[in-house]
């Protein structure tokens, strides 16, 4: 028999309530720990390596504008690709008709937020993979089922997302996430036997 909280044994609608309360506060503990996380440990913003930028990239424009043919700069393009293979941003000097006429600059910002995201990422996940494990062993080792289904689906939720997060460093969760559930279900046989 399942037990509830006070280990009074759950029946019929008791039983189908606890279960859908379970998954509502399993969800809720999800949003909460998100928040939570984004609040204390918020992630870099595009606007604090971006901001004021010139403008959006427009590659060079060979084309025809206000009846002025634009001649190609094998230079420029060299340049350009240069910029772009560093993984920066390259930005235009214009003449009057819309042509370009040279490399006005080679901004740094995307690549610079990148770089903190992935720490970011990096971090975040540490913090993901290590509330949702407890999370895990707690619900494997309590007794109310209201307490299992709230603490289970949560821990799972906040590893799986740990590991989405942080697709950079592939290996790396790889390896995190075998030791987690490697650990959970050890935990698990040990509780079940």
């Amino acid at each position: 028999m399942v037990k509830g909280i006070g280990n009074k044994p759950l029946k019929g609608r008791n039983f189908a309530l606890t279960i859908l309360l379970g998954i509502f506060i399993a969800i809720m503990l999800t949003v909460l720990i998100n928040l939570t996380v984004s609040y204390v440990y918020p992630g870099p913003e595009y606007d604090e390596f971006c901001s004021g930028e010139m403008g959006y990239w427009a590659g060079p424009y060979t084309g025809e504008i206000k009846g002025t043919n634009c001649s190609f700069n094998k230079a420029i393009q060299d340049e350009s690709q240069s910029c772009i293979n560093n993984g920066n941003t390259p930005y235009y000097e214009y003449d009057n008709n819309g042509c370009v006429i040279a490399l006005k600059d080679c901004n740094d910002c995307q690549r610079r937020y990148d770089e903190a995201m992935k720490a970011y990422n990096k971090k975040s996940f540490f913090i993901f993979a290590g509330v949702g494990f407890i999370f895990i062993v707690a619900g494997l080792f309590v007794s109310p089922l209201l307490v299992q289904l709230a603490l289970l689906p949560a821990g799972a939720i906040l590893v799986i997302e740990s590991a989405m997060n942080n697709f950079d460093s592939k290996l790396y969760v790889i390896i995190i996430l075998t030791l987690l559930i490697v650990s959970a279900v050890y935990l698990a046989l040990k509780k079940l036997r």
